[in-house]
């Protein structure tokens, strides 16, 4: 069935909330280019990017907005 996931991140190429299963290892890279980081990261909503941020340990504030989340996770690479 697979694990449980207890942080969110990206598991099996998709982004998962806690609470739900995936069937690998968490994956520290969400692209395999720059390019592809940023597309990614566009395609994101403003919680998966507060996730994503916290996973990367950027602080963001919640009162920021999409673009300010957005522009502190490419200056942090």
């Amino acid at each position: 069935m697979g694990e449980m996931v207890t942080e969110p991140g990206f598991y099996d190429g998709k982004f998962r909330k806690s609470g739900q299963r995936h069937s690998g290892p968490a994956s520290d890279d969400i692209a395999t280019s720059p390019d592809e980081g940023a597309r990614a990261l566009d395609a994101m909503t403003k919680d998966e990017l507060v996730a994503e941020a916290a996973a990367r340990g950027v602080e963001v504030k919640s009162s920021d907005t999409k673009a300010d989340i957005f522009a502190a996770l490419k200056a942090a690479g």
